[in-house]
C-alpha cells in the first residue's frame, strides 16, 4: 500500500454524523506567513492582545486563560533544518500557526475555547458544524500535498494525498484532486481530474467501502 495513502485507525464518524449543514465552512490559510513584516500586520489586524512575538524566536498565544509559547529551535537560519512557528490567521475562535519542522511544512491549530493545541496544516477547512476539519500540508520537494481529516479533538480519521492512484499500478497517480469542500450532509468532496487525456473533471466523495475510506465514484483515466 502506498505510504502516502494510509487509512487512520479511528472511524471517520465525524463525516457520516455531521448532519445537515447549518453554517458555512470555515477556512484558515497560512500563505506567505514567513514573509518579512507580514506576520506582524496579520497579528495586529486579527489577533491583537491574543497573539504576540515574545521574542524573535518565541510566539505567544493567549487561549482559555492559558499562555501558550511556541519556541523555534536552532539552527534558525537553515531553511530545511530547525523548527519555526509563524502566525497565520485567527477566525471564529481558532488560531492557525505555520509550523516548519525541517523539510515538513505543516501547522498547529489552537482552539481558543479550550486552549488545546491540535494538528493543523498550511491550510485547514472546517466542516459546517465544526466537528471535523481537513488539513493540508507539504513536504519540501515532494510531488503533491498531504490531506488529513481530523475530528475537532485532533484525532486523525483519514490521511492520503491530493491524487487518485491507478487501480492496478499502486505507485502511479491517475488523477489529481483539488477544490476540496464539505457537503451539506457532512461528506468531504473534491474535484478529480485525470492527469492524462482530456476527460472532463468529476466530483468525488470520501466514503467507506470494503472497510476502508476511499474516494468515489471511480473513473478510468487514460494511461500515460
Amino acid at each position: 500500500m502506498n505510504k502516502h495513502l494510509q487509512h487512520g485507525g479511528a472511524v471517520l464518524a465525524v463525516l457520516a454524523a455531521a448532519g445537515t449543514a447549518q453554517a458555512a465552512s470555515l477556512a484558515l490559510n497560512c500563505g506567505d506567513s514567513g514573509k518579512a513584516g507580514l506576520e506582524a500586520r496579520r497579528i495586529k489586524a486579527m489577533a491583537a492582545g491574543v497573539v504576540k512575538r515574545q521574542s524573535k524566536h518565541v510566539l505567544q498565544v493567549e487561549a482559555a486563560g492559558k499562555t501558550l509559547a511556541f519556541a523555534d529551535k536552532p539552527p534558525y537560519d537553515e531553511p530545511l533544518d530547525g523548527e519555526r512557528y509563524a502566525f497565520c490567521e485567527r477566525k471564529e475562535g481558532f488560531i492557525l500557526l505555520a509550523h516548519a519542522n525541517g523539510d515538513e511544512l505543516t501547522g498547529k491549530l489552537v482552539n481558543e475555547a479550550t486552549g488545546k493545541v491540535g494538528p493543523g496544516g498550511d491550510a485547514v477547512l472546517f466542516s459546517a458544524d465544526r466537528r471535523a476539519y481537513l488539513a493540508t500540508s507539504q513536504d519540501n520537494g515532494r510531488d503533491g500535498a498531504s490531506w488529513t481529516v481530523y475530528a475537532l479533538d485532533g484525532r486523525q480519521s483519514w490521511t492520503g494525498g491530493d491524487y487518485l492512484l491507478h487501480p492496478t499500478k499502486p505507485d502511479y497517480k491517475a488523477a489529481e484532486l483539488s477544490e476540496a469542500r464539505w457537503e451539506a450532509n457532512g461528506e468531504l468532496s473534491a474535484q478529480a481530474r485525470c492527469i492524462q487525456g482530456n476527460m472532463a473533471p468529476w466530483r468525488v466523495k470520501l466514503v467507506k467501502s470494503g472497510g476502508a475510506w476511499n474516494w468515489h465514484p471511480h473513473r478510468k483515466c487514460p494511461d500515460a
